[in-house]
């Protein structure tokens, strides 16, 4: 994964409940939301996560490892921040302007039919929700979508899955990994009803997403070895260790066995009834 360096002072702090990101403008010219989390493991989830995506084909926005020089974090300016921070490499995902985060002031946008023809694959929305639960991402829900909505060159709206700081249970797997509740999930929400409450191949999009989550989850392992291998020696995270509580965790046959029942029972639950 490509390593950039800021070229100007950061821009803004975004202010979110979580880890507050930076808007920072790097050598490629392009901006770049920075997460320099006070610990690594965040930064790790977020790589992990974003990997896994990428080989289930969820969009999520490019990546890279961001140095943020010294002289680029103005603390008098943006005091909550320490320099100690940016001594390690930051993760970075591409900053993309036409897009907005879903929240339920635009939930409304989705009711206009016309306006839902224009998602490109609108299966994307249930696809986040699978990998949420094999994950075991406690932050993309109800109250935090996680979500933006993204317009691209030919007038199509994507899905892009953003924000895996909470992924393994918020615990980096440090007690096992535990099934995610109902609340947990986007699929208890009125967008997924809005979205699938009438559509009468629900029943083939479950099966073929399942069908799909068995392989998907079978690539992630082969390459997990490959993407413990990105993971900067600046994080010091005990890679061995991580790649043994994965490999027992998200890869075993029980717990696979019981997202797929998850997952269907959400379903079942709170779109089609």
């Amino acid at each position: 994964m490509q390593v950039l360096q800021t070229i100007e002072e950061v821009h803004k702090v975004f202010d979110t409940q979580g880890s507050s990101p930076l808007l920072v403008t790097c050598e490629d010219l392009r901006d770049w939301v920075c997460k320099y989390d006070r610990f690594p493991k965040y930064l790790f989830n977020e790589l992990i996560a974003s990997e896994f995506a990428k080989l289930w084909d969820i969009k999520t926005p490019e990546t890279s490892f961001i140095k943020v020089k010294s002289e680029h974090v103005p603390i008098d300016k943006f005091p909550q921040l320490q320099s100690m921070w940016f001594e390690k490499e930051c993760f970075g995902s591409l900053y993309l302007e036409n897009s907005k985060e879903i929240d339920h002031s635009i939930i409304s946008m989705f009711e206009d039919k016309s306006f839902r023809s224009k998602l490109s694959d609108k299966t994307d929305f249930l696809k986040i929700a699978l990998f949420d639960i094999w994950m075991a991402n406690e932050d993309r829900n109800y109250n935090n979508f996680n979500l933006l909505l993204y317009v691209s060159s030919e007038k199509l709206n994507f899905f892009y899955a953003i924000d895996h700081v909470n992924i393994f249970n918020t615990s980096f797997l440090d007690y096992g990994i535990a099934e995610l509740t109902e609340d947990d999930s986007i699929i208890k929400t009125d967008l997924a009803k809005i979205l699938f409450g009438k559509n009468k191949k629900l029943t083939e999009i479950v099966n073929n997403l399942i069908q799909k989550f068995y392989l998907c989850t079978e690539k992630c392992q082969d390459k997990l070895d490959e993407i413990l291998d990105l993971v900067p020696e600046s994080w010091n995270i005990n890679k061995e260790q991580i790649r043994d509580r994965i490999i027992q965790s998200l890869f075993s046959d029980e717990w696979k066995a019981q997202c797929e029942a998850n997952f269907r029972g959400f379903v079942q639950s709170f779109i089609k009834n």
